[in-house]
């Protein structure tokens, strides 16, 4: 099976329920969609208020008192605004924007891992620019032209283009002049079927904005259009659900238990410390043992012990133990021949050194806590679990799927643990259904563990973040998480 990965900046317009949510500040809802199959409380009540509409009269619906009923369509619709969306890969997430005056609408992904807002614009010939909502600035009243050239790569593509200035609008908040990119190239990576947005909408902090463009939240939160400087995710997983990205707030009806809270180490991605991997109960951190080349080596079973399993560990030291012997006296007559030779080896001979293999106790950390040091970033526009070669090939090899395609068989997907992440001093849980992804029409599994070759840090993507919900603070520079409480919602 071949493997794409979606990275930032990794359509079709149907109508998404919402239902009225209490939230901190002023706050706009932007649902987001996956694909699966659950069943969905909103769903239920609109079916239940249409039957019993046909049976009886309107007053005979009973409706949760946050949830309105719309007499035109007979429908129960929430009472703020809506955004049209969807997703047809069940690898991101991406709702709708308009701009300029009159309104031209275009699918972006909201992306935390980068921070321009593009969108393709008329002068684009490339393919994917004529598969995809285009916008013509010259149709716009309120445009304004900004004269700079943008050019940006991504770990999938590169976009060009120029900057440009007009009205955006997301989830009911009006900005006014905000600056963006018209796009007059894009790579082929953003081209149907793969990619089925039209463009990105930035959510990382404005230092990493490229051309100094100011990223929209950052707009937004200087000119007082929200409370608080604050966002917060909510990505779902089933069949046509939805998620959340709220601006301005965070829903506390939509976690369990209180929000773990993370510094930003770095205040250009949302990037937190990251200390360690552990799977299942295991009492080894994978990112310590990845770092030792002979890792391959070691018992499988042994590499995933737990703290009360019967370690196998006297053949495996043995082994290492003998193997350094052999060295050793390879090296003293290698000295020997050379007239150099170890006038202290008898003694050493006589009198051995506790631990006769340096390397086992590296290999068996089993009291130590040392992490490496290392970090990662949490982003929505990134589908997988990015991280460096060697552990991603350890979780592989824990895991049974191929290192390089992430194939791997559905039969024993029951077998399989949770990984723990330590992240800011916190373990986070990803579970098999979030790191496995399963296509139910091919019938095949791949793993979400991707190796990476040229980042200084791990990417956390939507495998990861689905699980939690996700608040991220742009003015203390902290992200919180906390296990997801969201019912899913379908159309």
């Amino acid at each position: 099976m071949k493997r794409s990965v979606i990275i930032a900046p990794l359509a079709l317009l149907l109508a998404s329920p919402m239902y009225h949510v209490q939230a901190f500040g002023k706050a706009v809802s932007i649902p987001l969609q996956r694909s699966f199959n659950r069943n969905n409380n909103i769903l239920t009540t609109r079916r239940q208020a249409r039957a019993r509409l046909s049976q009886n009269s309107k007053q005979m619906i009973q409706l949760a008192p946050d949830v309105d009923f719309d007499e035109d369509t007979h429908d129960v619709e929430p009472d703020f605004g809506q955004v049209r969306l969807t997703d047809a890969t069940d690898t991101y997430y991406y709702g709708v924007i308009s701009v300029g005056t009159p309104s031209q609408n275009f699918t972006v992904t909201f992306d935390t891992g980068s921070a321009n807002m593009w969108i393709p614009g008329v002068r684009c010939t490339s393919k994917a620019c004529l598969q995809h909502n285009r916008y013509d600035h010259e149709l716009s009243s309120t445009y304004q032209p900004l004269n700079g050239q943008f050019a940006i790569q991504y770990g999938t593509g590169e976009v060009r283009g120029f900057t440009s200035q007009d009205t955006v609008r997301v989830g009911g908040i009006t900005i006014k002049d905000q600056p963006f990119a018209e796009t007059i190239s894009e790579d082929e990576v953003f081209e149907l079927p793969d990619t089925e947005f039209d463009g990105l909408f930035g959510l990382a902090f404005k230092s990493l904005a490229s051309g100094g463009l100011v990223p929209p939240m950052s707009k937004m939160i200087e000119e007082a259009l929200v409370d608080e400087p604050v966002f917060a995710f909510a990505l779902s997983q089933g069949h046509r659900s939805f998620g959340e990205l709220l601006l301005g707030g965070y829903n506390e009806l939509h976690y369990k238990g209180d929000l773990r809270w993370m510094r930003v180490i770095r205040s250009k991605y949302w990037q937190v410390s990251m200390e360690g991997i552990w799977y299942g109960d295991g009492k080894f951190n994978l990112l310590s043992l990845s770092k030792d080349q002979d890792v391959s080596k070691m018992p499988l079973d042994l590499i995933v012990a737990s703290e009360t399993d019967a370690i196998p560990t006297d053949i495996w030291h043995q082994e290492k133990a003998d193997e350094a012997k052999e060295k050793a006296r390879i090296k003293a007559r290698k000295k020997a021949k050379e007239g150099d030779y170890d006038m202290d080896l008898d003694e050493k001979r006589r009198h051995p050194p506790k631990d006769a293999s340096p390397k086992i106790k590296k290999l068996l950390p089993t009291q130590s806590n040392d992490a490496p040091e290392t970090s990662a970033i949490m982003d929505t526009g990134t589908s997988f679990l990015l991280g460096d070669p060697n552990s991603i090939k350890l979780i592989s090899r824990i895991i049974g799927a191929d290192f390089r395609t992430g194939d791997m068989s559905c039969a024993h997907l029951s077998d399989l643990k949770s990984f723990w992440i330590s992240l800011g001093g916190f373990k986070f849980e990803i579970a098999p259904e979030h790191y496995v992804y399963r296509d139910p029409v091919k019938k095949t599994c791949s793993s979400a563990w991707v190796p990476s070759y040229d980042s200084p840090f791990w990417v956390l993507g939507d495998s990861f973040l689905r699980a939690y919900y996700a608040v991220f603070d742009m003015k203390e520079k902290k992200v919180g998480l906390a296990p997801i409480n969201m019912p899913l919602r379908h159309f």
